[in-house]
């Protein structure tokens, strides 16, 4: 557990990556300040894609240049303080605002926190998702026709964080009381993952690491203790990271962002990709058009069960 993988910074011009996410075309990358890069050899991609099976999380250091680290900062940081954007909606999306607030740990202040649906904002987000060696790397554990699930800036500012320990959204696959976890000769099946980018230096405790417990995806259960996780003797791991980094974590590895205890602010860009059946049937299956007029009408139970919130549930 805890190898790290090393790419050299230089990237030939010419080559040329895979032209398809959902459709998306990069025609013009002169300029972009995000370069096309190069995938991993074979072996190494499938000895990254085996740590991610094993441990639920694995840290790559160097991938990404200072000059799109910085790119990617400064347009964060540019959105995040337009006054439009702050109000806007869209109750059409999965996350229905652009910028999530959050609560500072001591003075309860809220806070931009969370840039979304950053894919829509600018094409500096859209060229990410094409970047290698990050989409073959996303190919190895998902598929080749893997797809778009979201994507995220976290801007932690001092005083925020995300620390309470958990899986992403549920346990995909919980096992009952009798047992102890699932079979370590299985190889759990991941319907989508994370692409944690580091857009700052992350070195100390103070400065809120992103933490896992290795192996924790083979619990199927929630987190077991919200001040000192364990599974089967594997504790915390903290991801000490220089910008440029990336980690992939399976979501259902038990993590957390440490409390950020220091005067520093925690650039992290997250984007997700996922099996392709997971897309066809949670994303293509519930796009299925309702008449206006039915929505109108329709009581709060339908519009909950189709996923569409009204605009008086956004608050």
């Amino acid at each position: 557990m805890g190898t790290e993988y090393t790419t050299d910074r230089p990237i030939p011009l010419e080559f040329v990556t895979r032209d398809g996410l959902f459709g998306l075309r990069r025609n013009n990358m002169a300029n972009s300040p995000i370069l096309k890069g190069e995938p991993f050899s074979p072996e190494k991609t499938a000895e990254i894609a085996e740590q991610f099976f094993r441990d639920g999380y694995v840290h790559i250091p160097g991938v990404l240049t200072d000059g799109e680290v910085s790119a990617l900062r400064e347009k964060s940081d540019e959105l995040f303080a337009d006054p439009e954007l702050m109000e806007r909606t869209n109750p059409d999306l999965a996350d229905v605002r652009y910028i999530q607030m959050g609560a500072h740990a001591e003075s309860k202040e809220s806070l931009p926190f969370v840039l979304r649906n950053t894919i829509e904002l600018d094409p500096i987000f859209r060229d990410m998702l094409l970047r290698e060696p990050i989409l073959s790397l996303a190919e190895a554990i998902v598929g080749e026709n893997c797809k778009f699930c979201g994507q995220n800036v976290l801007r932690n500012l001092p005083g925020l964080s995300i620390d309470t320990w958990h899986v992403d959204g549920s346990v995909h696959f919980p096992v009952t009381e009798e047992m102890p976890r699932h079979d370590p000769r299985l190889r759990m099946p991941v319907m989508w993952f994370t692409v944690q980018m580091a857009l700052n230096d992350i070195e100390t405790i103070e400065e809120g690491p992103t933490q896992y417990v290795p192996g924790s995806h083979y619990s199927g259960r929630h987190p077991n203790n919200q001040e000192n996780p364990e599974f089967e003797g594997n504790k915390p791991v903290s991801i000490f990271c220089k910008a440029g980094d990336i980690y992939l974590q399976d979501p259902q590895c038990w993590h957390r962002g440490a409390p950020n205890l220091s005067n520093k602010t925690r650039y992290i860009i997250q984007s997700q990709y996922a099996a392709y059946w997971a897309y066809w049937r949670f994303s293509l299956c519930n796009g299925v058009p309702v008449p206006e007029e039915v929505i109108k009408n329709a009581d709060d139970r339908l519009m909950r069960l189709l996923g569409r919130p009204r605009v008086s549930d956004l608050n």
